[in-house]
């Protein structure tokens, strides 16, 4: 789940911020779609691959009175909208778009990019499976601070009393991906900032003052 500067997720991520449809990108329609925006259901007839441009879009399954996301998808993802799930843009988003026969036959024809999606597949498998096994086997605490470490491992910034990460989500986004809900996890933020574990930087940050201790509760008690 680390993302490192030299990866070629980022070089994907590099190459859907570009103007211009080149190498991986070629034969992409760039597409905009606003805010709320159901892309596609389990019952839906679109079959294609996108990568992000820009913007975030929430895959997640939906239940008679629940919904669990799976992932929230970035500039440099790839998907498909031929899964059983639903995917909704959470904020105005581009795509750059591929109906998937033509990304097949692309693949077969410019091997240099199958590394580029397989990689990036397999990151989105990994949080799948990741999230799975999170939901089965750990309680929502351990859950809240492995989400926190990843992030911190992925995007923090060091700075001197600990590890700066970014909140893009809300705290009903990050309930929504551990199972949980918003009440319960500020909650828990509330109390590890208590005990001088984590600091609040606005609304869009968080510090963490101590990473052994959020690695302690990360693990599961014995």
């Amino acid at each position: 789940m680390r993302a490192h500067a030299n990866t070629p997720l980022l070089n994907l991520a590099a190459l859907a911020q570009a103007s211009r449809a080149e190498g991986v990108l070629a034969g992409f329609e760039l597409q905009e779609f606003p805010r709320d925006y159901l892309l596609c259901t389990p019952e839906s007839a679109r079959d294609q691959v996108f990568i992000v441009r820009s913007g975030r879009l929430r895959v997640y399954l939906a239940g008679e009175n629940r919904e669990l996301s799976l992932s929230f998808l970035e500039p440099g993802d790839i998907y498909t909208t031929h899964t059983p799930t639903y995917v909704e843009t959470v904020a105005p988003t581009q795509l750059w778009v591929m109906d998937t026969k033509s990304f097949a036959r692309k693949l077969a024809c410019d091997p240099g990019a199958t590394p580029v999606m397989m990689r990036v597949l397999g990151r989105l498998l990994s949080n799948a499976v990741n999230l799975i096994e999170d939901l089965a086997f750990r309680e929502v605490p351990t859950r809240l601070a492995r989400f926190l470490l990843g992030l911190a491992a992925r995007r923090g910034q060091a700075v001197d009393r600990g590890c700066l990460i970014p909140l893009d989500l809300g705290m009903e986004d990050i309930a929504s991906l551990l199972g949980s809900t918003r009440q319960t996890v500020s909650a828990l933020i509330n109390q590890w900032e208590r005990e001088g574990i984590l600091q609040r930087q606005g609304r869009r940050s968080l510090l963490i003052l101590s990473l052994p201790a959020l690695e302690q509760r990360s693990a599961p008690p014995l």
